[in-house]
């Protein structure tokens, strides 16, 4: 079974609107704050990945692992929900989780940098094109 991934259907939605001849208006200061906020966001969750990994070690519950099998194989569940290993898939844990959610910023992030770039390319073209119109007039 797959782990959890970062939702897409918003972007589907998107992406085929504009392929589709929908329209797109770019501001290009509303795509910078989205790459602050994709950039902050992969942070945090790059903390949260990191915070799973040394806080929620289930090594010493103080439910009688130390002598009770049933408590020391409940203790090993918990701590390989929250950093993997045993029969869970790594994308079902904590770590997994969080790590999937930077991952995902980090690609949004990297879409709108790239979305920018080509805005940013094609005002310069159309703004040289007409600069060499005007100067014929």
């Amino acid at each position: 079974m797959a782990g959890p991934e970062a939702p897409e259907a918003g972007w589907t939605a998107f992406t085929e609107n504009i392929t589709g001849g929908g329209r797109l208006e770019l501001d290009p200061a509303g795509i910078e704050q989205c790459i602050k906020l994709c950039q902050e966001h992969a942070e945090l969750m790059g903390d949260l990945a990191d915070n799973a990994r040394q806080k929620l070690r289930a090594a010493d519950l103080g439910i009688g692992e130390r002598d009770i099998d049933s408590a020391k194989q409940l203790a090993r569940k918990f701590d390989e929900k929250a950093l993997g290993g045993g029969d869970i898939e790594f994308a079902n844990t904590a770590v997994g989780l969080f790590g999937a959610h930077q991952t995902y910023a980090k690609d949004m992030k990297s879409m709108f940098e790239a979305v920018l770039a080509r805005y940013n390319e094609q005002d310069a073209a159309i703004a040289s094109s007409l600069g060499s119109v005007g100067g014929n007039l």
